[in-house]
């Protein structure tokens, strides 16, 4: 043994990941003296200890709203909201962003759901640039979004307030041409499912049909793509469950339902009925429509009325 070994390491501060927390087969890294799991497909939590069914070739129900308010600050401001997609401290599991405007660079904080309600905020974030948009994700602790009027894709520590990183995809719409249905700059929409990060973006060299694009969590690489046939301005807006692309037929109709999928892990894509997956939405704008894994809620947002929602997502029989 030597002399450090002997008379040192009583004093030093021991590895979070000695005590191997990540389950079924979780990578662990250690951040200060917090240890971080990174899962496997299938599997989500801190500590990679939920596993996830995931329903073959898209056979999922929309359940009605479990949680729906109208928030005055909301409502006029293209807003968009979330909890962090797998949050790495549970004591931050129930912490909510919201976004107003798809051109701005300050973030509002809220501690839970209850605090937005009663319109206590907690913090507030200003980003080093404005993002474009409404399509952002928060996963381990990191902020997804696009810079606006730019093609650059960017991740933003939450914690220590600085930009991690940044790529160039040469095909993201720059302006205001490849958007979902709605315009304000969705040219752009980052995911989180049970197999990790996406970026959902109408490709600028191809009529503005959907690409949709697996992301390294780290470098903002492309690990692998798939071109749909389907235009971003056809659809209301999407989200993604276990690989597959949910699209929806409109952003501004009552009785909304699923009108396209397309199957990452098969390669296949259906154009679907309306009474095959409905979604009743409770505004008449729908500007932000989000999967969180963590907690397995569809998170919804609505312009006109104010409406910040949550829809269970459940396997169909």
């Amino acid at each position: 043994m030597s002399f450090f070994s002997k008379y040192l390491s009583p004093f030093l501060a021991p590895d979070p990941c000695d005590s191997q927390p990540c389950q079924n087969n979780g990578t662990c890294s250690a951040s200060e003296d917090t240890a971080i799991c990174a899962c496997l497909p299938g599997f989500t939590g801190a500590t990679c200890d939920v596993g996830t069914t995931c329903p073959p070739g898209g056979s999922i129900r929309i359940e009605n709203t479990s949680v729906a308010f109208q928030y005055s600050p909301a409502k006029g401001n293209y807003p968009s909201w979330m909890k962090d997609s797998q949050p790495t401290n549970p004591s931050g599991a129930d912490r909510v962003w919201l976004f107003k405007g798809y051109e701005n660079k300050e973030i509002a904080v809220y501690e839970t759901v209850e605090d937005i309600t009663r319109g206590i905020q907690s913090a507030s974030i200003t980003l080093p640039y404005k993002w474009a948009g409404t399509g952002h994700v928060v996963n381990k602790g990191g902020l997804y979004f696009q810079r606006l009027k730019t093609q650059n894709i960017v991740k933003y520590d939450i914690r220590k307030r600085n930009i991690t990183a940044e790529n160039h995809l040469k095909d993201v719409d720059s302006d205001n041409t490849c958007t979902y249905q709605w315009g304000g700059y969705a040219t752009t929409d980052f995911a989180v499912d049970e197999y990790g990060l996406w970026l959902v973006y109408g490709n600028r060299s191809n009529n503005c049909n959907l690409v949709i694009a697996k992301i390294n969590p780290d470098t903002l690489n492309v690990e692998h793509s798939w071109a749909t046939t389907i235009r971003s301005g056809s659809v209301g807006n999407t989200f993604m469950k276990c690989g597959v692309l949910y699209a929806t037929n409109s952003y501004s109709e009552t009785s909304t339902y699923i009108r396209y999928t397309y199957d990452t892990n098969t390669g296949k894509q259906k154009s679907l009925p309306l009474n095959r997956i409905p979604f009743n939405q409770p505004g008449t704008y729908n500007t932000m429509l989000d999967y969180n894994p963590h907690d397995g809620l569809l998170y919804y947002a609505d312009d006109y009325h104010g409406y910040l929602a949550t829809f269970p997502i459940v396997k169909s029989v």
